[in-house]
Order: C-alpha cells, then structure tokens, then sequence
C-alpha cells in the first residue's frame, strides 16, 4: 500500500479513464435526474440501490463497457456492503469522468450537486464536493489529498474568497478561488502527496 506516485504498470490515471470512457454532460445529468426519481420513491431519499442504480443506467442508456466501470465505482463508494450509496456522492465523484478542462469539470461537479438549484456552496458540500471526487481519483490510481489538505482547501478558499462574510460563496466566487489555490491546482494536475489507503 505504497504512497509514491505512479507505481505500477496497472495506474489507470482519471485523465485517461476521460478518454476511455463515453460520458458526456448531458449523461451524467439525465443519471442525476433518474437518481433522485429512483431514491424518492421509497426509503431515505439521498441513496438508491444497486438495483435503482442499474435501472437507472438502462433507461439512460449508458453503454456496456462504461456501466461496468460505474458498477465497480458503485462498489467503492459502498462503504457499508448494503448495495446503497448516496447518489448525490457517487455522480459528483464520477463527474471528473467527462472531457473538459480542470475549471469546467469542478463547475460540473458543483451543478451536479446543487440539486436545489441555489447556486451557492457552504463549507460543508465543497467538503463534501472536494472528498467525493478524491474517492475517484483514488479508485484510479491518481495522487489524492488527505482529509487535513481538504479541510485547509476549504478554509483558505472561505477566508480569502467569502468577503461578506456570509459562510457561502457563489459559484463564480468559488471558481476564482478554488481554480488558483495551489493545493487544489497540484491534486487536479496530478501532483498530489498521497494514495488511497495513505492518508487520514
């Protein structure tokens, strides 16, 4: 359980899974959307069943080769064995999956998560936002953060970017300060500290 980068010939980098894989925007929404239906239906409303999840790729119609690899993240972000995860977790951690740039796959993420439609980000989901997406970056061999270099993300990126003082920030408050801080900037690019399993 080694912490150095790029051990082995097996390191399938998030980058290149972006290559790999079909997902596109329009996708990862229409899987969202079903999601939430699926998870209102019955019991807690923030988690479906693996059952619910393969329901929902069938109707979405994603392809053979890239359900396989959601059903083995499904299994990863399971972290209690009862085939149910938190969807909101789950998509906004596949999210870095699509093609794009650094600045759209965080804006991506963010309006996969903003359910509500509040355009606003509390310290607690950009937490939440920064740790889904290092499970997956994790799952495919990428440097990640630990949990400290997280939570000091997230509070250098409040003190600097939230001014008013109002403990959210917009979107746009946020890109302009999340796209420079230079923790986040050396995870994104691949020149993070720690492996899965390495960090707290």
């Amino acid at each position: 359980m080694g912490n150095d980068i790029g051990k082995g010939a097996n390191r399938m980098a998030i980058a290149a899974m972006a290559n790999v894989t079909q997902f596109e925007k329009r996708e990862l929404l229409a899987l969202q959307r079903k999601f939430s239906d699926l998870a209102a239906r019955e019991g807690n409303p923030n988690t479906i069943t693996r059952a619910e999840f393969r329901e929902a790729l069938e109707i979405v119609g994603v392809t053979e080769s890239d359900t396989e690899i959601l059903d083995r993240l499904f299994t990863m972000f399971d972290k209690t064995g009862d085939d149910q995860v938190n969807f909101r977790e789950f998509i906004v951690g596949i999210s870095p999956l699509i093609t794009g740039d650094v600045v759209s796959k965080l804006n991506f993420s963010f309006e996969l998560y903003d359910l509500d439609g509040t355009g606003q980000i509390r310290p607690n989901e950009m937490s939440f936002i920064l740790s889904s997406m290092n499970a997956t970056a994790s799952y495919f061999g990428d440097p990640v953060m630990t949990s400290d270099q997280i939570e000091s993300l997230v509070d250098d990126i409040f003190k600097t970017a939230d001014a008013s003082g109002t403990g959210t920030l917009s979107y746009s408050e946020y890109m302009a300060a999340v796209s420079e801080h230079p923790v986040l900037v050396s995870f994104i690019t691949g020149a993070g500290t720690v492996r899965y399993g390495g960090g707290k």
